[in-house]
């Protein structure tokens, strides 16, 4: 049976991304597109060290004594979390606007160390009535890069009579740089880590003829669920439609908040390898998602190719479609463009 999926209840790093779960292939769609001139970012070994960064001055950021609203960041990854290499730091400011010309004093606050020095730069988003504002490298963060957060944030003001409530420091560190490619025409995944391909699988993924086709592009595991429940009452198929299903899936990881996952789907053993018949879903056997999930990190890459009606990953609002930016698109959402990382 054809199967997509809806994992009950959402965990804190999911729900970070500011959208309800609905289901494979289906429901929440994020305004941004990628753009058509987006390229992903190339997964190459850490290169010998970065070029060096004058950094553009930041000016004072604007302070709100007694403001009448307060606003608590939510910030990811978690403080001490080992993370993949497409891991960005997200901030969110749930609900809140942040004016344009604040922006910039805010970025100053925003302190990024790492190590070794990896340069990035803050990009903003408005969707869904939030304000998101990720940091990342140009390309995906070196293995093993300790990352360190300093945001100073008490006070700031982020709009008339709106400021945030208090500093935070979080630190976390980057592990082994996994990327899993998936070529939906071949429907095959290959898994490379630090370099090396470890395994071919064979994977079975959107039925793109019944408007059910997998996003393509760059997304990143948001978390790891284990056994989900999949209904497919998530997106308005009744249980009892030929495309209708019930049932629990084990070694599920999510790529997006709509729903989509890489997970063990047994039946659709039949049609790995050999064609795409899920509703937006990565699907592969359970020996090989067992696998794949045990060397699996929050954060590791899932780049999807080989589309023949291509559904682009949203950018933002539906998990981190980040790298689907081109370096110079990034810099274009950023108020003091590159930081040294020092």
């Amino acid at each position: 049976m054809r199967r997509l999926t809806r994992a009950v209840g959402l965990s804190a790093a999911v729900a970070l991304t500011g959208l309800a779960a609905t289901a494979c292939g289906g429901g929440a769609e994020a305004e941004e597109r990628p753009a058509k001139s987006s390229a992903p970012a190339s997964s190459a070994a850490t290169p010998p060290g970065p070029a060096p960064v004058t950094e553009k001055p930041a000016p004072e950021a604007a302070l709100l004594k007694g403001a009448a609203k307060v606003v608590r960041p939510e910030i990811a990854p978690a403080n001490g979390e080992k993370v993949g290499v497409g891991q960005p730091v997200a901030i969110v400011f749930k609900q809140q606007k942040v004016a344009k010309e604040l922006r910039a004093g805010i970025e100053g606050r925003l302190k990024v160390s790492t190590s070794p020095q990896v340069p990035g730069a803050w990009h903003w988003n408005e969707s869904k009535g939030d304000t998101r504002v990720h940091f990342r490298p140009e390309k995906y963060w070196p293995a093993g890069t300790k990352v360190t957060l300093d945001a100073r944030l008490a006070g700031v003001k982020l709009a008339e009579g709106t400021a945030a409530d208090r500093d935070r420091t979080i630190s976390f560190t980057i592990g082994d740089s996994m990327v899993n490619t998936v070529d939906l025409k071949a429907h095959k995944m290959t898994v490379v880590r630090n370099g090396e391909t470890l395994r071919t699988i064979s994977v079975s993924g959107g039925d793109e003829s019944k408007g059910f086709g997998t996003r393509e592009g760059v997304k990143t595991i948001l978390a790891k669920e284990g056994r989900v429940v999949m209904d497919s009452l998530s997106i308005g198929i009744p249980r009892n439609h030929p495309d209708g299903f019930y049932g629990s899936y084990d070694y599920s990881m999510r790529e997006t908040i709509s729903g989509e996952y890489v997970h063990a789907a047994p039946d659709n053993a039949e049609s790995f390898g050999k064609e795409n018949v899920s509703h937006g879903c990565i699907g592969m056997s359970t020996a090989d998602a067992k696998w794949l999930y045990e060397l699996t990190l929050k954060g590791d890459v899932v780049q999807v190719t080989g589309s023949t009606k291509p559904k682009p990953m949203d950018l933002f609002g539906n998990g981190y479609g980040d790298w689907n930016l081109t370096w110079e698109q990034w810099l274009e959402g950023s108020a003091l463009g590159v930081r040294s990382g020092a």
